[in-house]
Order: structure tokens, then sequence, then C-alpha cells
């Protein structure tokens, strides 16, 4: 960001400290949003990115910048925010580093001519990848063996929209997805093949047909173990996840009852059964509740209970101790936040992938009396700008 009489300008790919000549691509009267022609003095933490597709690609924005760089310029970024939108100024928070590169259990390609790649930012551009350098090994080894089969099998390739792989614990899953039904030849070297017939614009999505193995992977974080169905969302990131599940227990503490909002397939609830009495989970996907309470069986857990319910729809009754909210993107609905009020909880420990509706949804918990106790960041996502934020939560005076 750069100012200049009293005008801001946003300009893509430039870094702090950097002097540099810009093209205006949208120019409105007091913001201007610009990309670089050069680069005449470059920050000394620039580096030459490791992929050749970075600047073509557009899935890595920050490839072109040291790592150690990248983690500070996100706590940089989540104080500005906090700033600006939450209206409270916060010390800079502690974030955890995970592996730069080779992290992504999970990958989605789309097909073109029996070959895989990604479409550009914001775009439909098909760019052909060889090696995706986010991917795991496993990973970018099943997309070579994917993209031969592809090439061997036109009439079927020509069906395929997108292809999504998925690995855990030493096993592997592709998964073909077509607006129509259809039968994928066989593939030796994969433990499981799925196809969804989909008609939606979530890529993820469809009837589901298995194929090959059980159409479930399976991985163990801190000692509890999860299934992961071909449709089921899961960090895509596993070191991550473990930090992200150790810092919350760090929060949480213990108590009778611990309620966890938007709980997927139960990640935080089965993290946390030990530490309460009772452990309830809310989560609007039906798909997503059946897994959660089989992971419960699975580990032996017998005090969680696992709710089919949107969390705008839920009607609240009884008090929990501890409240635990990891929504979606977009942040939490309108009116949730009041209705973890009326819980009176004595912590709330808030799980972001989004900075500026996190921070948006801070200062509507300020409203209703609390505030920040303690806050962590992981770096769920390196390359990248985004981050994992955890904050716990509590009752007290605004200051």
């Amino acid at each position: 960001m750069a100012r200049e009489n009293g005008k801001i300008y946003l300009i893509k790919g430039a870094y702090p400290g950097e002097i540099v000549d810009v093209e205006v691509e949208k120019n409105k009267k007091d913001l201007s949003f610009c990309r670089i022609k050069r680069v005449n003095k470059a920050s000394a933490s620039r580096v030459i990115p490791l992929c050749k597709y970075f600047e073509k690609c557009g899935g890595c924005e920050w490839m072109n910048i040291k790592y150690e760089e990248q983690l500070k310029l996100k706590s940089d970024i989540f104080v500005d925010q906090m700033r600006h939108v939450a209206k409270i100024d916060i010390n800079r928070p502690e974030i955890v580093p995970t592996k730069a590169y080779g992290y992504r259990n999970k990958m989605e390609m789309a097909v073109k001519n029996e070959e895989l790649g990604f479409f550009k930012k914001s775009t439909h551009n098909f760019i052909k990848i060889e090696k995706c350098m986010l991917a795991s090994d496993p990973l970018n080894m099943l997309k070579s063996t994917v993209e031969k089969v592809l090439k061997r099998h036109e009439k079927f390739a020509s069906t395929v929209e997108h292809v999504v792989f998925r690995e855990a614990s030493g096993k592997t899953m592709v998964i073909f997805i077509s607006s129509e039904k259809i039968t994928p030849p066989r593939i030796e070297s994969v433990d499981n093949v799925v196809t969804l017939e989909n008609h939606s614009h979530v890529v993820v999505a469809g009837r589901q047909r298995i194929h090959k193995g059980s159409g479930i992977l399976h991985i163990n974080v801190n000692n509890v173990k999860y299934e992961i169905p071909a449709k089921a969302f899961f960090q895509v990131n596993y070191s991550g996840a473990r930090e992200l599940a150790n810092i919350v227990k760090e929060y949480v503490g213990s108590g009778e009852k611990l309620l966890d909002l938007y709980c997927g397939v139960g990640f935080f609830s089965l993290q946390l059964s030990k530490m309460f009495e009772k452990v309830v989970g809310l989560e609007s996907s039906p798909s997503s509740v059946q897994i959660a309470r089989k992971n419960a069986k699975i580990n032996g857990i017998s005090n969680s209970q696992f709710m089919l319910l949107k969390v705008q729809d839920w009607k609240q009754k009884a008090h929990f101790d501890v409240v635990i909210v990891d929504p979606p993107r977009s942040g939490l609905e309108r009116g949730v936040v009041e209705k973890i009020h009326a819980l009176a909880p004595r912590k709330i420990i808030y799980v972001s992938c989004d900075i500026t509706t996190f921070a948006r949804d801070i200062k509507e918990f300020m409203k209703n009396g609390y505030v920040v106790e303690k806050v962590k960041l992981v770096d769920m996502f390196p390359q990248t700008h985004h981050v994992e934020s955890v904050a716990l939560i509590k009752k007290g005076e605004c200051t």
C-alpha cells in the first residue's frame, strides 16, 4: 500500500520499502488498484521464486519473498486489520511456521486436452502444471500417474472436468469429477478411486461412486484417529493441523460442557473430549455429521454429541463453559455472536482462516463486553497471504 496526496494505492506484487513504477488497473476517487511495471529498488527479502509457474498460475502470491519475511508480513497484516476493522491495538502475535513447501495433502486440478493444471486466479485461463511446489511428493507423483492414464484414455479424459488428489498416512486417493456418470480406467498404483457426478459450482460435490478401495483415508492427529472420506473437509496441512489443535488445547483448559460450532468432522471436538464431561458439535453438512459420529466411535469417545443444524438456525438453551467457533472464510453469520453471548461461556475460542472477517466478528464480540486475551497465528498456507488465527476471548472490560 502506498499513499500520495491523500489517495491510497494498492499495488499487487510490491513489498514494503520498495520503489516501483506502476500501472493503474482500476481507478476510484480515493483508491487505485495497480500492478508493477518495474521494480526500481527491491526489498532485501525478495528472492527468485522456485516455481516456474509463479507469475502465470497466481496460486502462490508470495513465493518471491523470503519465508521469514512472509511470517512477519502476515503478523503485520493481522495487527493492521485489527486496528482498522476491529478498532483495537494489539501486539504483534506469535506466528507458528510450518513446512514452506510440499505441505499440501490435497490438490484440485482442472483437465484440458488430457492435461492437468490450474486456472489462473480469477480467470478461466488454463495453465498446464508439471509439478506443484506446495503439494506433497506423493501428490505430485500421483498427478503424473493420472495424467499418463488420461493420455491413454482420451475418451474418458474428455468427460472429466476436474481431478482431486488426496493423501494421508501413506495412502492415496484420486477423485474424478464430471457432469455425467463416468467409469474410470483401472489405476494400479492408487489406493482409492472415486467419481463425483457434479452439477454444482462447488468442485468437490455431487453423487459419489467408489471404484477402488474404501473411498476413505485415515489420519492420526495427536493420537486421535480421523476418517476422511472423499468429499469431507480436512485441514490441507497436517503439521499445521497439529499445531492448531495444540494451541486450542492450551487456550481451552477444561470444564463441564464444550460447544463446537461449525464442527465439521469433529476435529476439535474429539481433540478436546478428554478435557470436558460433555462435548456438543453443530454442523450443517449431513455427511460431516455422520463422519464426526463415526470418528467418535472409532476413538471410543462416548461423551460427544454431533447435531445436524445450521448455526444460524440454532436456538440456544443450556449454558456452556467454553465455545469454539471455526467458521468458513465468510465468518460468523448475523446474530451468532449474540447467541454465543446468551450462553455466558467463560471462554470463547475463535479459529479463523480470514483475518478481515475475524476482525469484523471480534468487533461484535467487543460490543457484547468481550476482550481478546491471547492470539496466535499458524502459517497453514506458506507462499500465500492466508494464515490461520486462534484467539482466546473472555468477558472483560474493553480498553
